[in-house]
């Protein structure tokens, strides 16, 4: 074999393997690409399905954030509707006829006659539900914070044990307190209660010095009367010697003095001794405190409403100024229209002249010369 034929051969072989090297190549590749695509559609896969928990969270903080915003329209809803002026004053009529009612009810005409009593059952229930109502929708507008308010809680606790409690009539009775709600809708009222909160501090040294004259007259009578064949016991112990001061002290003593008196004549100076002390000055004292706690509100009030006027005449004299500088504005305005009209005409006037023309279009940067005919024209 030459060597010609044998290169031949070598280059055939080496093609040979070459085009054998390619075709199993390419089978290799589409191999590695079929056996990439399920990797390809898993990852494919994995993205879908966490785009969809995705729009599954979202849609769901989006359902969570519709309902807290629908429940807080509820809430204003429920706070306008119980709390609107209308619905208030209707509140406070109910709670006033019901507690009429539960007056009346008291009577012999009612208690007797089974058909009446159960009437007036039938309309108390339905002002129990109208009350219940009412604290439902507070509840709802004030939540958790309605606790914070005695008077709603209050209410609100006279309602649970009116339904859960309805067979006790002391229960039923406590209803009645629910017409102290009034005293914060009239002003007289809450100016004296709030004068009587306001006076706690210097009625508490009132209280000790009338306590201490209690305590000393306590003892006093009851060492001096104690023996007494009286027709009560009024001085056998010290606290039937106090009860018995309280009851002199709403000046029902004249009795008990008599009786003391028929025993020991001078028995009347310790009695006029206690009215005296306990009955005129110390609760003339408690009288004046509580009068000047009032005045001090009404001056406040007074104060106040000094107050109100002073910003509302600031309010008028403001608006008064207020009228002067636009006033002022619109005849400066027509003056600067007048003035604006006066330089148009001016600048349109000489545009029309052709010598003026002629001056406006002279390209000679020289002196203007303007003969008199010019100056005629202008």
């Amino acid at each position: 074999m030459s060597s010609s034929d044998t290169a031949a051969m070598y280059d055939g072989e080496g093609s040979g393997s070459v085009a054998a090297k390619d075709t199993i190549s390419i089978p290799q590749a589409r191999g590695s690409e079929r056996q990439s695509t399920p990797s390809s559609n898993a990852n494919k896969n994995n993205l879908v399905g966490d785009y969809d928990d995705n729009s599954d969270d979202s849609n769901e903080n989006g359902r969570k954030e519709r309902f807290w915003e629908y429940f807080a329209h509820f809430r204003h809803f429920c706070g306008d509707l119980v709390n609107h002026p209308f619905i208030d004053k209707g509140i406070i009529l109910f709670i006033i006829i019901n507690s009429v009612m539960m007056g009346i009810a008291t009577f012999d005409f009612v208690t007797e006659n089974p058909d009446i009593e159960h009437d007036f059952e039938t309309v108390d229930k339905v002002f129990l539900i109208i009350f219940t109502i009412e604290s439902a929708l507070q509840f709802i507008f004030h939540g958790f914070n309605l606790f914070t308010k005695g008077e709603l809680v209050f209410d609100l606790v006279i309602i649970v044990l009116s339904w859960f409690a309805e067979d006790l009539q002391i229960i039923r009775a406590f209803r009645v307190f629910r017409v102290l709600r009034l005293v914060t809708r009239i002003d007289t009222l809450r100016k004296l209660v709030s004068a009587l909160f306001s006076v706690l501090p210097r009625l508490s040294a009132i209280t000790a010095l009338l306590l201490l004259v209690f305590y000393i007259f306590a003892v006093l009578f009851t060492a001096l009367f104690k023996d007494l064949p009286l027709d009560e016991r009024y001085f056998n112990r010290l606290d039937l010697s106090l009860y018995t001061l309280f009851v002199m002290m709403t000046m029902e003593w004249a009795g008990v003095a008599r009786q003391c008196m028929e025993y020991h004549k001078w028995a009347w100076a310790p009695f006029v001794a206690f009215i005296a002390l306990s009955g005129f000055i110390v609760f003339n004292l408690i009288i004046a405190v509580i009068c000047d706690a009032v005045a001090v509100i009404e001056r406040e009030d007074e104060e106040e409403v000094s107050i109100a006027d002073q910003q509302d005449e600031r309010v008028d004299e403001l608006s008064k100024k207020i009228e002067g500088l636009l006033k002022n504005q619109r005849e400066l305005q027509a003056t600067l229209d007048l003035l604006s009209k006066e330089l148009y005409n001016l600048q349109v006037t000489p545009s029309e002249n052709p010598t003026s023309a002629n001056i406006t279009n002279n390209s000679d940067p020289s002196p203007l010369k303007i003969t008199s005919t010019q100056v005629g024209t202008y």
